[in-house]
């Protein structure tokens, strides 16, 4: 299951080494995975009667890193599509 920094227990980044690894966020590869293990979340049909998957909150701050590191080394139109 994926989670916040703050969730004990819980996989912060797929792939990642945790919380406890010095630079653990800067890993462009578990952001990546992350993401992809968020769009496969996405693609289970909800049951009727229950609200459709709307994307795992804690990943946002991730996708802010990634797409200003992006933005830094110049890649500006795919620096947008992180953050929408």
């Amino acid at each position: 299951m994926l989670g916040s920094i703050g969730t004990p227990g819980r996989i912060t980044l797929v792939g990642s080494r945790g919380p406890t690894t010095p630079n653990f966020h800067v890993s462009d590869d578990a952001i990546v995975l992350s993401e992809i293990a968020e769009f496969a979340l996405s693609l289970a049909t909800p049951s009727k009667g229950q609200e459709s998957f709307n994307g795992l909150p804690p990943l946002q701050a991730y996708k802010f890193v990634r797409a200003a590191s992006l933005a830094e080394m110049g890649h500006m139109l795919t620096a947008s599509r992180w953050v929408s």
